[in-house]
């Protein structure tokens, strides 16, 4: 008897409630809000920070581009936001008109963490000139990446992002117009051989001069030792690298320069009349199953009886 005496009651003040948050339009209620949710869903907020990481990157809002990241952010190469703000001002500089665009593939929210999978591209024209060789370069960059970010109060932040792959090309001259690639695979162990494969269709005539080597990817950039040769005829050419031990990802990089010979007087002039720089990123990691320990002993049991008569 009870129980159906407490059904009623809460049906009645039910009803007493809905009259009342109807009355006068809601208004009795429309001052602590019951009459709508402000509250903006997570995915569109983090949405809304990938738009701004785009506008503020082509806008050049320093400032308003590093607040969209944690105090604590760290790149998966080791970058902080202090590098992060020296790379964004030093693009800045050698590209005036660097546009960047974002795409936003999957956005993954589990309360106050997010992950987010985009596609990236970039270009620009550089204002560095290279000697010999006349007008400015351009710049052109794709690539996949992963980033993790956290609410903080009401607002998203960048933590830490990995890059799964990235291409860039840097053309100057002649070497703008002539179709080149390189290809490294995306991940390695630690100390492994790789292969990275530059494939360049070369006009009749002319030659080119390559080297191909990795570099590990720091902040200032160490610049390795090249060796140049002659690419192959068949446009092809190889080179097998050998990985870090995992403390820093790599750029394969591929440096052409592209040359016309000519005979003058018995004599073999060589004019430069193009340079490019690409590069394919490879992370190294250490993901080989001997390095992981698996933890195979049995625990030990405890006879739960004897725990609760304890």
């Amino acid at each position: 008897m009870k129980k159906i005496f407490l059904i009623f009651t809460l049906a009645a003040l039910l009803c007493q409630l809905h009259v009342f948050a109807n009355d006068n339009n809601g208004k009795n209620f429309s001052h602590i809000g019951f009459h709508k949710n402000l509250e903006i869903p997570s995915e569109l907020q983090i949405k809304q920070v990938f738009e701004d990481y785009q506008k503020y990157s082509n806008n050049k809002e320093l400032e308003k581009f590093l607040n969209l990241h944690d105090d604590n952010y760290i790149s998966s190469d080791g970058y902080n936001k202090n590098n992060l703000k020296d790379i964004a001002l030093e693009s800045w500089k050698e590209y005036p008109d660097l546009k960047y665009n974002i795409k936003v593939l999957n956005v993954d929210v589990d309360i106050d963490n997010a992950t987010v999978i985009t596609q990236e591209k970039l270009s620009g024209t550089t204002t560095t000139p290279i000697e010999s060789i006349s007008g400015n370069g351009y710049i052109l960059s794709e690539a996949t990446a992963v980033y993790y970010l956290k609410r903080c109060s009401n607002a998203w932040k960048i933590t830490s992002d990995f890059v799964i792959n990235e291409k860039t090309s840097m053309r100057y001259g002649l070497a703008k117009y002539i179709p080149m690639t390189i290809d490294a695979p995306s991940i390695i162990g630690t100390n492994e051989d790789y292969t990275a494969i530059l494939k360049a269709s070369l006009p009749e005539k002319y030659i080119a001069l390559i080297s191909i080597t990795n570099e590990p990817i720091t902040y200032p950039t160490v610049k390795p030792q090249e060796v140049f040769r002659a690419l192959k005829n068949k446009g092809v050419q190889e080179r097998i690298l050998h990985s870090g031990n995992g403390e820093k990802n790599e750029n394969a990089v591929a440096s052409v320069g592209i040359a016309k010979p000519t005979l003058k007087n018995d004599n073999i002039n060589v004019d430069l009349l193009g340079i490019a720089f690409l590069t394919s990123r490879v992370n190294v990691v250490n993901h080989k199953s001997g390095n992981f320990k698996f933890n195979t002993t049995k625990p030990q049991e405890v006879d739960i009886v004897e725990e609760i008569s304890k």
